[in-house]
Order: C-alpha cells, then structure tokens, then sequence
C-alpha cells in the first residue's frame, strides 16, 4: 500500500513549479493581446528588427523577449512571428540567429519568408565561423579588438579563444557562409547574396550594423 505521508518539500516545489507555469502563461497571454495591438496601430507592409536589445530602428517593429529592452513588441520567437503572410517589407537581425537552436534557427527562417510579401528581403548579420576559425588556426586572436571592448583581455590561449566563441553568450549554433546558406534554403529561399557590412542595394538595409564584429551578412529574397 502506497503511503499518503506528502513531503512537504514536495508540495512546496509543486506549488512552486505551478505557480512559475502561471506567470509564464500571463506573461504569453499578455505578450500575444500585445502584439495583436500593436499590429492592429501598424502600416503595411512593416519593416522588422528581430532582437533589437537597446538598438532599435526608429520606424521599424522592433521584436526582442527581453522586457528591458527597447522593443515595439516583446516576442519569443520559438512562438513563430505575429505577422501575417506577405505583410513584410524588410526583416533585419544581428547577432540573433547564432543564440538558437539551429532547427529553431530555421524555423525562424521559415517564418521570415512567410512574413515577407513577394521581392521582400531578410537580412542576417552574425559572427563568422569560417573567421573565427582563421584567427585560431593562424594564433592571431589576441589582436581583436572585442576582446578588450567585452572584457575579454583575461583570455590567455587561443583554445580558450575559440571555445568563448562558441559557448559565451548563450551561442547555441555558430555560421559560415556555406552553413547559413543551407539553413536560408532549407526555409525556403533560393535567391540568397552575401554583403558587406553596412552593405546593401535596398536603402532600408543599408548602414544597418551596430558591431564590427558582424563578419557575416547574408540578404534572402521572397
């Protein structure tokens, strides 16, 4: 026969898990009755900065989850984007993309092109692999600037070097050209260009990158 003695710290940690459900499940709530209002004050077609931290673009929707940022719209993106279909002129992200999951990563991609009207363009701006690689391989690292800009200087090997670039920040999947590319295709673009930073032929995109460090910029076309 099972006892019905209940552990108290049991209970308190049930009382608890079901109370931090309920606040996230307000918090959802309320970012959704948000957003729907938001969007229903906007002009169309809109011109989105996913992640926008404390950055934003004046004009812009600006999308981040954090509630400390300067964001039009606190959004999660693994909820997909609040956008209807072909409501999107310009979609633009720096420093975003490596923070999750590559599949979510793609999912994410996949609801930009849903976003964008036909001739609509995403553009995504990270750090390179493919650079970050170089540095390492030719024992070069200690020259880069950012990391004295992000309080990095402590860093004394280049093992070390690289494993901060792949694993601080959050970093969940790191991109070359090549790889991000296959992700853009995978979520169905097929007119995909490299560009250079602060680099576009659309006005809306160009002189968009806050970093020097943003080594890897690609535009996707609907």
């Amino acid at each position: 026969m099972k006892s019905r003695y209940l552990d108290p710290l049991h209970v308190l940690i049930g009382i608890g898990r079901r109370a931090e459900a309920l606040r996230a499940k307000k918090f959802k709530d309320k970012r959704f009755a948000d957003a729907k209002a938001f969007l229903g004050r906007a002009t169309f077609p809109l011109k989105v900065n996913v992640g926008c931290g404390a950055a934003p673009f004046p004009g812009w929707t600006n999308l981040d989850l954090d509630p400390g940022t300067q964001a039009d719209v606190l959004w999660d993106v693994t909820d997909g984007l609040p956008f209807p279909d072909d409501s999107c002129g310009f979609i633009y992200s720096e420093h975003f993309l490596e923070h999750i999951p590559v599949q979510q990563g793609v999912l994410f991609l996949t609801e930009c092109r849903r976003s964008l009207q036909a001739g609509g363009v995403v553009r995504i701006g990270m750090p390179c692999a493919q650079t970050l690689i170089r540095e390492y391989h030719e024992n070069i690292w200690a020259k880069q600037p950012w990391l004295e800009k992000y309080g990095y200087a402590w860093v004394k090997t280049r093992a070390e070097y690289i494993n901060i670039c792949f694993r601080d920040w959050g970093h969940q999947w790191l991109y070359d050209l090549e790889e991000l590319e296959r992700r853009l295709r995978e979520a169905g673009f097929s007119r995909i260009e490299s560009a250079g930073w602060g680099e576009s032929k659309y006005p809306e995109l160009s002189q968009r990158e806050t970093r020097p460090e943003t080594l890897l910029i690609c535009e996707a076309t609907k």
